[in-house]
């Protein structure tokens, strides 16, 4: 009958040297692989980062907006695409001929932001190409767009300093926090005529495609910038047409909706940086290893779990992912990540396989492994390592930098396993 021989902790570690065999558990694994009085042996573990192909992206939880230089990862930009749906059908303008726009402003609630609030040159333009609802877009899409920007530039309408925590107040109204951009009067009357007589949202969106959102900053010294995070949904985010016809002031909102399309198109430049190079050079992984939202996920080997036992009952398997991360650097890492692997070889998609948590005080992220291992072990699943991201990952720009085997911070990565041999 089966017999209980051992019950241990076994911890796998990402690197430290050799120390004092304890004789405990001995014979139930390799020599080189036995538990020690204060420290494990080495394991054949690797962390390193990998690059994500096209990422969805269309209806977001946020849009995105902005640019900023990130000191480790290189420039970041975001800009995104829209639909405008209608807040009402066949409106009464009554004379148009003789209606004067007196100003537009496109209104988008903040729901966030990455980065920091410097000033910033906002650019809006007509697309030209049908945008679908039903249809996949990927960050890497684009469409054509007219070659006029709608912001006004006379006045250098569209440099705007976003301030997230300043209530607006519009009309008698005081509201939440929003940037708040211009545009042009005779597009805005022009946007007048197409909702004149439209008795749908179909109807108004074959003769205006959308509008393409996006920022014109040239260079930026390293920490500068930011991206924004648009609730384009929530009721105050809208296109306002303020105007007069007869004398009487009125004014007009176009929305964005879930019946409208929108998508996201990012772009991280990454080029001559750590990430690149260990992007290219997995090894290098050993000393800082890298996850950002839309480009790239942190990858994490254990070649050593064939080294357990067969016959066991894992009770525990604790996975600890330190950081890189100084309080109140506005470049944080994110509170909430996805751990995904490829389970089967047959199947390229990945799937989520644990909970995470985020513990401040050791600033790490603590992966609950149990099950996967244990998986693994019985042969269920293959051991083709993990994906550790952002759990937002298309619709946020955070990034997170881990501490490798080699680090010369203070905490490693570890693995932890307490099991039982029967």
């Amino acid at each position: 009958m089966n017999v209980f021989r051992c019950f241990f902790c076994f911890t796998i570690g990402l690197g430290a040297c050799k120390k004092k065999v304890n004789p405990v558990g001995k014979g139930s694994l390799p020599t080189e692989s036995l538990m020690t009085s204060d420290g494990v042996d080495t394991f054949s573990i690797s962390t390193y980062t990998v690059e994500e192909g096209d990422v969805f992206s269309n209806d977001p939880e946020f849009n995105l907006l902005g640019s900023y230089m990130d000191p480790v990862f290189g420039e970041v930009s975001a800009d995104f695409y829209t639909q405008l749906t209608l807040s009402g059908f066949d409106p009464d303008f009554e004379d148009l001929a003789s209606l004067v726009v007196d100003s537009a402003v496109m209104a988008f609630e903040y729901g966030g932001y990455y980065g920091n609030l410097n000033e910033q040159l906002f650019e809006v333009y007509e697309i030209t190409e049908d945008l679908h609802v039903d249809s996949n877009y990927v960050s890497t899409s684009t469409k054509q767009t007219a070659a006029q920007n709608l912001v006004p530039t006379v006045n250098n309408e569209g440099l705007i300093t976003p301030n997230v925590e300043l209530p607006v107040v519009v009309g008698n109204d005081t509201l939440d926090p929003q940037l708040r951009i211009p545009l042009d009067k005779t597009f805005a009357k022009q946007l007048l005529t197409y909702a004149d007589g439209a008795s749908s949202d179909e109807d108004f969106l074959n003769l205006f495609k959308g509008l393409h959102f996006k920022v014109n900053n040239g260079m930026m010294s390293s920490g500068e910038g930011s991206i924004l995070y648009l609730a384009t949904t929530r009721p105050n985010s809208k296109l306002t047409v303020y105007y007069t016809v007869n004398g009487a002031q009125a004014e007009y909102e176009f929305i964005v909706t879930g019946r409208a399309a929108d998508y996201n198109h990012v772009v991280t430049d990454y080029s001559s940086t750590r990430v690149q190079q260990v992007i290219n050079d997995s090894t290098s992984g050993n000393e800082e290893f890298y996850a950002q939202a839309f480009s790239t996920r942190a990858k994490i080997d254990f070649p050593s779990i064939k080294d357990l036992p067969e016959n066991i009952i894992v009770h525990s398997a604790k996975l600890h992912l330190p950081i890189d991360y100084y309080g109140g650097s506005n470049f944080y890492p994110s509170t909430e990540v996805n751990v995904s692997s490829v389970l089967f070889n047959d199947d390229s998609r990945k799937y989520i396989v644990s909970s995470v948590i985020y513990d401040e005080f050791s600033k790490s992220y603590i992966v609950d492994l149990r099950t996967y291992i244990q998986n693994i072990l019985k042969g269920e699943i293959q051991n083709n390592g993990l994906y550790v991201s952002p759990k937002k990952y298309n619709t946020t720009a955070e990034r997170i930098v881990f501490n490798g085997v080699d680090t010369q911070n203070k905490s490693k990565p570890k693995l932890s396993i307490v099991y039982t041999e029967l």
